[in-house]
């Protein structure tokens, strides 16, 4: 398969997101900016230079460990970064320079935040999740494809049944079976 100089920059660009979606993953729980400080190592705090910072070639060059205090740096990084860059490739090559693309992206960097947040601390952050509901609702009203109805059951009937099935888990496993996270995760998707 020949892949041509846009698909490479997309590649790119989901590997620098994927960066990013890193921070998210890390400061989001904590409650911490996303946007200051720079980036830093979590156990000497030491700001990461922009040399040592560049997605993925960073990980391989410095052997998995920091610069300054060589602790170990979590695989999960490099793991966020290539499953960013490949799954916007994916939809680019699917859906091509286009608005589903955009929309697809945007989604897809949303659902990996969530999920390795997830993976890691066992939340859904709101943070992410409900403005994903608002911005995909106000998002079919002007893409033709997406009827503002179908959104606005999608959000009822994606967050329903599974506020359904949790109140049935906590019934039968008498424990909270499903977080409130879960629900507005699935109303979001819808």
């Amino acid at each position: 398969m020949y892949y041509g100089v846009n698909d490479v920059l997309i590649f790119i660009l989901g590997l620098i997101v994927g960066s990013f979606s890193n921070v998210c993953i890390y400061r989001i729980p904590r409650n911490e900016s996303i946007v200051y400080p720079a980036s830093h190592c979590p156990k000497c705090r030491t700001t990461i230079k922009l040399i040592d910072n560049i997605p993925l070639l960073s990980y391989v060059i410095l052997k998995g460990r920091c610069r300054n205090c060589k602790s170990k740096i979590s695989i999960q990084y490099p793991i966020v970064e290539l499953l960013t860059g490949l799954i916007y490739l994916i939809i680019y090559l699917t859906y091509g320079l286009s608005v589903q693309t955009l929309i697809y992206i945007i989604l897809s960097s949303a659902l990996i935040i969530i999920a390795f947040i997830d993976l890691n601390e066992q939340i859904v952050p709101d943070v992410i999740s409900l403005p994903g509901i608002v911005i995909g609702f106000i998002i079919s009203f002007f893409v033709p494809y997406i009827s503002y109805i179908n959104s606005a059951l999608g959000v009822v009937v994606g967050g329903g049944i599974i506020l359904i099935i949790g109140l049935a888990g906590s019934v039968i496993f008498k424990k909270e079976a499903m977080g409130g996270g879960d629900v507005k995760l699935a109303a979001m998707i819808g």
